[in-house]
């Protein structure tokens, strides 16, 4: 087996939320805690004519489904200051290790997806681990099993991009953060080269950028 990765169809994605839910119920995560977040991303602009005629412009709509991208070369494994993160060699992912994590925030104000958070429940900080219980007995990792759309799929990235080009950001999630992030995505035929700007509608409810109280 080699490095796993995520790939998510922003182009099919429906935003419904199911890939959240379903991973927060397998780790049992409390109100305002999430591995995984959805960021819906849309825009409307307005051309008006020499009569005064307003015509909407480059609009669209898109939701984006992202966790921890278990990197290549992971910022918070990096930075944390008690070894608490390791990066399995058979697999790629990024694990914690609870017991010596001293819940420092070192990992979250290094990850530069949000991926990792401190939890007031536990102390720790805390964050997406590829469902590795679930896939050390060959199984799905809970969002791809609950993904109503079949857009949110996982296996080797080599493989992904093979099969679906090698895209590792659409907007809103950052470019060019020098993690090597394992994952894929097919942008939204609405803006396919990210050219459109537009705004994050949902950040109040997905952009976790503080402690979680």
């Amino acid at each position: 087996m080699g490095q796993l990765g995520f790939y998510h169809n922003a182009d099919i994605c429906i935003g419904c939320k199911a890939c959240i839910v379903a991973c927060k119920d397998k780790n049992d995560l409390p109100l305002g805690e999430k591995f995984r977040r959805v960021y819906d991303y849309a825009n409307c602009d307005w051309d008006v004519d020499a009569n005064g005629v307003c015509t909407p412009s480059n609009v669209f709509a898109y939701s984006v489904s992202i966790a921890c991208n278990h990197c290549d070369d992971p910022a918070c494994l990096a930075v944390c200051p008690a070894g608490a993160l390791a990066k399995r060699e058979a697999d790629g992912i990024v694990w914690r290790d609870e017991k010596l994590c001293i819940g420092c925030g070192s990992c979250e104000s290094a990850c530069p997806y949000g991926a990792s958070y401190v939890s007031a429940a536990t102390g720790t900080a805390r964050k997406c681990d590829f469902c590795m219980d679930l896939i050390d007995r060959g199984e799905d990792p809970y969002c791809v099993a609950a993904c109503s759309m079949r857009c949110l799929e996982y296996g080797d990235i080599e493989e992904l991009r093979g099969k679906y080009g090698d895209v590792s950001a659409v907007a809103p999630i950052p470019k060019d953060t020098g993690t090597g992030p394992n994952v894929v995505f097919t942008p939204s035929r609405l803006n396919p080269d990210g050219a459109l700007e537009g705004t994050l509608l949902n950040e109040d409810q997905e952009v976790v950028s503080e402690t979680v109280k």
